[in-house]
């Protein structure tokens, strides 16, 4: 692994800065909130505005509207959008989705979408988890049943991201329920308008919403908006569950490294009984700590992330790097509610919110971070058998 950047590299990264100066993130309206994963905020106009610079669709194959460029650039791309905070929350769904159509999409999907998800159009929800099938996936219940040159889709999904907002969503669903469970799956592109999609908003621990829960009644859906094989979709499932550890994860370093930037500034300027907070030993020691994790989580990422690029196995590093992540995450965000005090609970917008609210915001998002995504138990059971050979359990 070579641990610097390319001459090629570095240009890009400033033609990146250059960007975000020429379209100040500030500027753009906010159609969803700030999860606290790195990626900022939902906004559909400054997704476009990147579509138009090609950012979007710079990796792709040229066959499919996009530049080839190399894959080391979305790296970059991403680490900056982070570190200055842009709002660029939709963008990891529209990626994934982008290359599942390119590998499995049929002529239609790809003449449909594509160009749509370049320019910044389309966007994008999952709907994967159901209210009795979240970490046991293969229990869901929606079924697909295929009547002439359609599928009508009967279930209940929950946890879907950015669904009231989006224009799709991804729906896994059990096309034959006489097979072995990991059998019988397929993936399909669903319309967020299709009649009999009922989309509902699930109001967050900020008062904010994120996520939403849709109820799916005889959804029709052309045999065309199938993503590769029927009945195959469990390879596309486990594919977009460890992408998604690896792409919804990948910015949580540069943005940690934002807010512990914001908290050493505080320790800067702050006193407390007469103090700097940043003359305290144990506030230098903690901060000191959280640098020293966030750096090694920023190299943990890019090696996950070479390792891909190479075309090399990765059966547990993905899973290793969002346990890390988001476990680091929530340390340091009650670290800053600890250091701000009896201001840290306050919430943007209140004239006694110190740091503008961010921290209270980071903290309450990253309590969900080690369920989503996958339990950080399920993590590390992964990272036990798969990275360190470990027997799996034996039930009795």
């Amino acid at each position: 692994m070579e641990f610097g950047f390319s001459t090629e590299e570095e240009a890009f990264r400033q033609e990146v800065r250059q960007f975000l100066q020429d379209h100040p993130p500030e500027n753009y309206p906010e159609d969803g909130m700030d999860a606290g994963y790195g990626s900022g905020a939902h906004s559909h106009a400054f997704l476009q505005a990147m579509g138009k610079r090609g950012f979007l669709s710079m990796t792709w194959p040229k066959a499919f509207g996009g530049q080839e460029r190399p894959f080391m650039f979305k790296l970059i791309l991403l680490e900056e959008l982070a570190s200055a905070g842009a709002p660029f929350g939709p963008l990891g769904g529209c990626d994934q989705t982008a290359a599942s159509i390119i590998q499995y999409g049929s002529p239609r999907l790809k003449e449909e979408l594509l160009p749509l998800i370049a320019s910044g159009q389309a966007t994008f929800w999952q709907g994967f988890s159901e209210p009795n099938s979240g970490t046991d996936l293969l229990s869901l219940q929606t079924e697909a049943v295929r009547d002439g040159d359609d599928y009508v889709i009967n279930g209940h999904k929950i946890w879907n991201s950015h669904a009231g907002i989006s224009n799709y969503g991804l729906v896994i669903a059990r096309t034959n329920p006489h097979v072995p469970r990991h059998k019988g799956l397929s993936m399909l592109v669903v319309a967020s308008d299709t009649p009999g999609l009922d989309i509902r908003p699930i109001r967050s621990l900020t008062g904010g919403i994120y996520h939403y829960e849709v109820f799916i009644e005889n959804v029709r859906v052309q045999k065309d908006y199938l993503l590769g094989t029927e009945d195959e979709g469990f390879v596309q499932l486990l594919g977009g569950l460890d992408t998604d550890r690896f792409w919804g994860r990948f910015y949580k370093a540069p943005y940690l490294r934002r807010l512990l930037n914001q908290l050493v500034d505080y320790a800067n300027t702050t006193k407390r009984n007469g103090r700097l907070l940043a003359h305290d030993p144990i506030i230098r020691q903690k901060l000191a700590g959280f640098a020293t994790e966030i750096e090694a989580l920023r190299m943990m990422f890019y090696r996950n992330g070479w390792l891909i690029k190479e075309g090399l196995p990765t059966p547990y590093e993905s899973s290793l790097n969002k346990l890390y992540a988001d476990e680091t995450g929530q340390k340091l965000t009650a670290f800053g509610m600890e250091l701000l005090g009896m201001y840290g609970p306050v919430k943007a917008g209140s004239r006694w919110a110190k740091l503008h609210g961010t921290m209270s915001h980071a903290y309450q998002t990253s309590i969900g971070h080690t369920i989503a995504g996958g339990t950080s138990e399920v993590l590390r059971t992964t990272v036990a058998t798969r990275g360190l050979g470990l027997p799996r359990e034996k039930r009795s």
